[in-house]
This record gives C-alpha cells, sequence and structure tokens, in this order.
C-alpha cells in the first residue's frame, strides 16, 4: 500500500476461482501440483505441406502444382498473422517454464489453443477445396503426410513433458528461485507509461491469476498533485489504475476489490467518488460489482494528496476479461 493511514482495518478480497485454476491444471492449497503437460496445437501451426515439397510428395502435374503453389501461397498470407501470434505465445509460455512459473505458462496455453483451433478450421476448409484439382490418390498422399507430421509433433510435446513436470509450480506462483533458492510466488509487473513510480514498493505485482495494484494518489507522470480538489484528485488516481490495468492486460472490469482512502471523508463525497470511477463501479450494487472498502483518514503520505485508490484484480479464464 503506498498510503500511510493512522488506523488499521481489515477488508475481505475475493481471490481466484478455484473451479477455474483446476481446470487449467492448476494448484490450490492441500492438493498436490499437476505435473503433467497441457495438449498444444499440432501441425496446423506450421501450416500446410508447402508448395516446393507438394510436387514430389503427392506427384503434381505441372497444372496442379501451379494451383497448388496459388491456393498455398494465398493461405499462408492470410494466415501469418495467426501463425506469428502462435511463435510470439509459445515463446512467452517457454520463458514461464524456464523459471518454472507453470500458472503463467498456462496462462499462454490457453491462448495457443484457441488460436490453434481457428488455425485448424481454416486449414480443414484449405485442405477440402484441395479435392477440386487433386486426384483420390494424391488427397490421401496428403493425407498421411499431414498424420506423419502430426506425430512427429506430437512426439515432440512428449519430449518437453518433463519441462512442465519442473514447472510443478508451488501455490498460485511459479517456482523462480528468489533469495536463497526459495520458491518466489510474485511475479513482477513492467511499470504503467505515464504513471509515477512510488518512493516504496511496487506499482503492481502479480500473484498467479490475481494483480496487485498499489494506492494511486492523483498524480500525474512526475509525482506531482494534478489539483487541490477531490473531484480532480479522484479522476487522476482512477486514470493511474486503468492505465496500470492496461499494461498487465486487464481492464476495470477485471477488479475485484477496491480500497478507497479519503482524507477527511464525508458521506457527500462518495458522489464525487463514483462519478471519478463509474467505470469501476458499473451500475452500483449489481452482479460483477467490486468489493469496495470506502475510509476516511486524517492523512495520505504525500502532502496535499486527498484521495488514494488501491485494487485488486483477478483473471476467471485464459485471461484478463475484455471489454465488450
Amino acid at each position: 500500500m503506498k498510503s500511510s493511514v493512522s488506523f488499521v482495518f481489515l477488508t475481505a478480497t475475493l481471490m481466484l476461482l478455484p473451479a477455474a485454476l483446476r481446470a487449467q491444471g492448476g494448484y490450490m492449497p492441500g492438493m498436490a501440483a499437476r505435473t503433467d503437460a497441457p495438449k498444444l496445437p499440432g501441425v496446423e501451426l506450421q501450416g500446410p505441406l508447402d508448395s516446393a515439397s507438394a510436387p514430389v510428395v503427392l506427384q503434381l502435374n505441372a497444372e496442379q502444382a501451379r494451383r497448388y503453389t496459388q491456393a498455398y501461397d494465398s493461405f499462408m498470407v492470410a494466415t501469418k498473422p495467426q501463425r506469428d501470434s502462435a511463435t510470439a505465445t509459445i515463446a512467452k509460455m517457454n520463458e514461464r517454464l524456464e523459471v518454472g512459473d507453470r500458472a503463467a505458462a498456462l496462462f499462454y496455453v490457453e491462448r495457443v489453443q484457441e488460436i490453434g483451433k481457428s488455425l485448424k478450421d481454416r486449414q480443414d476448409k484449405w485442405e477440402e477445396n484441395l479435392k477440386k484439382f487433386l486426384t483420390g490418390d494424391q488427397v490421401k498422399a496428403y493425407r498421411r503426410w499431414r498424420e506423419t507430421e502430426q506425430q512427429t509433433v506430437e512426439r515432440k510435446q512428449r519430449e518437453d513433458a518433463v519441462r512442465w513436470q519442473e514447472a510443478a509450480f508451488v501455490g498460485f506462483g511459479g517456482r523462480a528461485a528468489g533469495a536463497g533458492g526459495a520458491p518466489d510466488i510474485k511475479s513482477p509487473v513492467a511499470p504503467a507509461p505515464g504513471v509515477a513510480i512510488p518512493s516504496l514498493g511496487s506499482q503492481a505485482l502479480r500473484v498467479g491469476r490475481a494483480l496487485y495494484v498499489t494506492g494511486q494518489f492523483g498524480t500525474d507522470s512526475t509525482g506531482t498533485l494534478v489539483g487541490t480538489d477531490l473531484h480532480s484528485q479522484a479522476m487522476q488516481a482512477f486514470a493511474n489504475l486503468t492505465a496500470i490495468l492496461k499494461a498487465a492486460g486487464g481492464t476495470p472490469r477485471n477488479v475485484v476489490t477496491l480500497t478507497i482512502l479519503v482524507v477527511n471523508y464525508r458521506p457527500a463525497d462518495e458522489a464525487t467518488i463514483r462519478e471519478a470511477g463509474a467505470v469501476y463501479f458499473g451500475t452500483g450494487a449489481g452482479v460483477g460489482a467490486p468489493v469496495v472498502t470506502v475510509a476516511g483518514v486524517q492523512s495520505l503520505s504525500q502532502e496535499g494528496a486527498l484521495i488514494s485508490v488501491a485494487v485488486t484484480a483477478a483473471t476467471t479464464g485464459t485471461s484478463f476479461r475484455k471489454e465488450p
């Protein structure tokens, strides 16, 4: 917590969803850590048989080779963004495995699986079109090639399973070694651009699927207060929170708890706070609204600061929920 307060209070925090974690091979206290490797997409990530090899593998004549090359090139251009995204996501997954952070690696697995499903659907349709200019035997030869490639991919995935066993994580965090080789359950989050770095502690930390953001003042990127009134500072504090959530891949809808400290709080200040943070409160006490704690304090750690807003955000599936 960035702010210094003159009292102690407790607030209940809704944490992660056990069922969601178990569904993704996660770990809960009292459970044995899952060590099996998740199923990843296969040959669909690399694309169809390349046009240079196809004439030999499929025994194509000149006209068939021309049409195959044309179809192949069109398909690879159209799916390049998805394949590039899959490659980048797998690289991030491997980075998290290298430091033993299985929870984060599973997050990227789910993204790769989504991309893989889309690519498989497109590739299946593309292969169906091959029947328009290939013979039945050539189509069978193509399917044999694909089965062989799929077996190669699956064999490689089985060989990589040991990495998932080594990355069986402790608690909600990873197994990255901290001081003295002890597991570190905390993962740092890159500072959000345009938001001042706190003088004490971190701007935000991730623990498994939970994101903790330190109390934000109504300051600009240099740490200077944007005004002397509660409304101006509250607007800026919530803007800072939004920037931090965005930098971490989330939105205000991911917020589970809000802890708001107001200097010399009066009940009339609630309207100001609600206006400034409207996107966080939604329609009020309805379904999906976060748990909110508002408390009055005598002072905050920065001279002139009138409000501090801290949040805890949580994921509920493959990633932070996105705005519709």
